[in-house]
């Protein structure tokens, strides 16, 4: 099996066929021009034939100009790919795939997005929209890398870290009875009004307020929908602290108490396998960014424990 082709000894060939100088590739590269002379000698060895004319170092046989553009080329796919993988081992390259909550996919999610766009340009995403039970099986089968959600028990083949920690609140418009009664409400507030129900109904099952949800006037799985019904004056919803609406939809948030029910918020990435360098370029942002984001909106952020990854 002919001996592969070295790297260093083409592109010596490269630059003193383009220079017409073995003394210009012997400076270019940082060798002697003895040492060129040798690597010229043992790559016409390789190839089977003289590459140079005897006594005119510098002029290609037309073996020679045959030979240049294919071994420029292979230089040239070599340094494009030491380039590439250079920048997927830095996390300047690469794909990552997203599983987030709804709830946070409208406010939250676009700032770490253009955060992360302008620091890793070259860092293709895919975001997957999806209610807070779906984002555990989406990252524990590979579907996607790094998921948020909120923490339940079922977490076989996931590594969780606990982000924030909320609780829940009525959403209603400015001019609803609730919205002047004070601050928190007593679950019991929501009898025998027109419940929305949304997505994030799931966590509140199992709790005996759940039975003041059974019958909800309206279902509503998507948060714009959801959002412009209780504008519209369709009846009310329960959303967490981390779910509330934005400034901009001018819609009351009242905390809901007596019981006080808590929930707490994660991102989740496959147990047992590793980040790629750029995945773990946005679960660190990601970290910092959803603990601030939790503090903003009223939630309680949960300190990262020691060894976390940390957004530099």
């Amino acid at each position: 099996m002919p001996e592969a082709f070295k790297i260093p000894q083409l592109r010596q060939f490269v630059i003193a066929a383009t220079r017409q100088s073995l003394r210009a590739a012997a400076e270019e590269t940082h060798r002697t021009q003895a040492a060129v002379t040798l690597a010229m000698q043992n790559l016409e060895a390789q190839v089977g034939g003289s590459l140079f004319e005897h006594g005119h170092q510098a002029r290609l046989t037309p073996l020679g100009e045959s030979v240049l553009p294919l071994l420029r080329e292979l230089v040239a796919l070599h340094d494009r790919v030491q380039n590439e993988v250079g920048l997927l081992a830095s996390g300047e390259q690469g794909s990552i795939a997203l599983a987030v909550m709804p709830s946070l996919a409208e406010e939250w999610l676009p700032r770490v997005l253009r955060r992360f766009a302008a620091d890793h340009p070259g860092v293709s995403l895919k975001i997957a929209d999806v209610s807070s039970p779906q984002v555990g099986p989406m990252v524990a089968s590979g579907e996607a890398q790094l998921g948020i959600a909120g923490v339940g028990a079922d977490l076989a083949g996931l590594r969780c870290i606990p982000v924030a920690q909320d609780t829940f609140g009525v959403v209603c418009r400015r001019d609803h009875p609730i919205a002047g009664r004070g601050r928190p409400v007593p679950w019991r507030i929501l009898e025998g009004e027109p419940i929305i129900e949304n997505t994030t109904f799931h966590a509140l099952r199992g709790h005996r307020v759940a039975a003041l949800l059974q019958r909800p006037h309206l279902v509503i799985k998507n948060r714009t929908s959801l959002i412009a019904a209780v504008k519209a004056g369709l009846g009310i919803t329960v959303l967490p602290t981390l779910a509330r609406p934005a400034v901009e939809h001018d819609l009351a948030f009242v905390p809901l108490a007596a019981p006080r029910i808590e929930r707490r918020v994660g991102v989740l990435h496959g147990e047992g396998r590793s980040l790629s360098p750029a995945a773990a370029h946005m679960l660190a942002l990601m970290l910092d960014s959803l603990r601030a984001f939790a503090q903003a909106k009223g939630a309680r952020p949960i300190a990262a424990p020691a060894g976390q990854p940390k957004n530099q």
